[in-house]
């Protein structure tokens, strides 16, 4: 019986410690509990990073606001990049691997601070993979695995991005920087402006 309690002690003070030192699983995010109710908005609303979005966020006791309006910040997902790219040939004249890239384009909106222009970001994710052509199925059904993977990382991206805005007030662009995009915004140019992350 002295065993078991000395060895739950033992657990208890270790995970104590790890969570003490900042130490998380992979994966996991400390959102700040004041953050209040965040609304996700696509293009796509029922795509697969506005899912992996609301899944993180509700994982972490974060309300999904139905609108910007009901939620204090914004996260508006402007637009997605999925590329798969060549990265080398075999013997045989055929893709032996291949690099894939995720990039969605995005704006951290703090409802409260209305009428500043938010900065855009960029957050990128690229990975690489062997490509198998002996086995095209099973390279297929591992390229999902990837993706789903990225596609995990992307959405971390973003709410990391989420929390720093949180954290440091709203990021906003300086007065030179706004006529700037503004006249940028005029001529109908675009791209002009972005944060990669």
């Amino acid at each position: 019986m002295n065993k078991l309690i000395s060895t739950l002690v033992i657990i208890a003070l270790s995970a104590s410690l790890l969570n003490g030192c900042g130490w998380r699983l992979r994966g996991s995010l400390a959102l700040p509990a004041d953050l209040g109710a965040v609304h996700v908005s696509t293009r796509d609303t029922h795509g697969e990073l506005i899912t992996e979005l609301t899944r993180l966020l509700r994982s972490s006791d974060i309300d999904i606001a139905d609108s910007a309006a009901a939620g204090r910040y914004s996260i508006a997902v402007e637009q997605e990049r999925n590329q798969r790219r060549t990265v080398s040939v075999g013997s045989n004249a055929l893709a032996a691997e291949y690099e894939l890239t995720l990039e969605a384009d995005y704006r951290i909106v703090d409802n409260r601070a209305a009428g500043e222009p938010q900065v855009p970001a960029t957050a990128r994710v690229v990975r690489s993979f062997n490509f198998n052509v002996n086995d095209v199925t099973g390279a297929a059904a591992e390229e999902r695995v990837i993706r789903a993977e990225m596609r995990r990382e992307l959405a971390q991206k973003i709410i990391r991005r989420l929390i720093f805005v949180s954290q440091s007030g709203p990021e906003t662009a300086p007065a030179d920087k706004r006529a700037a995009d503004q006249q940028v915004k005029n001529r109908g140019e675009s791209g002009h402006g972005k944060t990669a992350v």
